[in-house]
């Protein structure tokens, strides 16, 4: 049987450091957000409130920047490639995607459309960084 990958440039190492990168700079976003709002915009809140909050702003802010953070990520995954750079940007879209797919298993019912729409903008990220690191090139 073939090898599917003969003759093309993956590098995985950056690849799964950037995914992950991805990730922790999704968390730094969401610590941002919270601190924000709890030191800063609404001082002086209940312990429900801002666990009201910190359920709504996840819920809008996290799909949104983990497509920014996979887009960054792959882009520095791909600034040295010759080639197959859509191949790698798309890599790092998968990989945070398989990362973090556990979270669907376990969330409410009515959350899941929105884990769907955090996967489909990693792998948009990613493909995008790809084409855009190809066309730098």
């Amino acid at each position: 049987m073939p090898d599917l990958f003969t003759g093309l440039s993956i590098h995985w190492g950056r690849i799964v450091v950037a995914a992950i990168l991805s990730e922790v700079a999704v968390m730094a976003v969401l610590g941002i957000v919270f601190m924000t709002h709890r030191y800063l915009i609404a001082p002086g809140r209940t312990s429900a409130e801002y666990d009201a909050f910190v359920h709504r702003a996840s819920y809008y802010v996290a799909p949104t920047a983990a497509g920014f953070a996979v887009f960054f990520a792959a882009i520095w995954a791909a600034r040295s490639l010759t080639t197959d750079f859509f191949l790698n940007g798309a890599l790092v879209g998968v990989i945070s995607v398989v990362l973090t797919i556990g979270f669907l298993f376990v969330a409410r019912p009515g959350e899941r459309a929105m884990y769907g729409v955090s996967y489909l903008l990693r792998l948009v990220g990613g493909c995008a960084a790809g084409v855009l690191a190809q066309h730098l090139a």
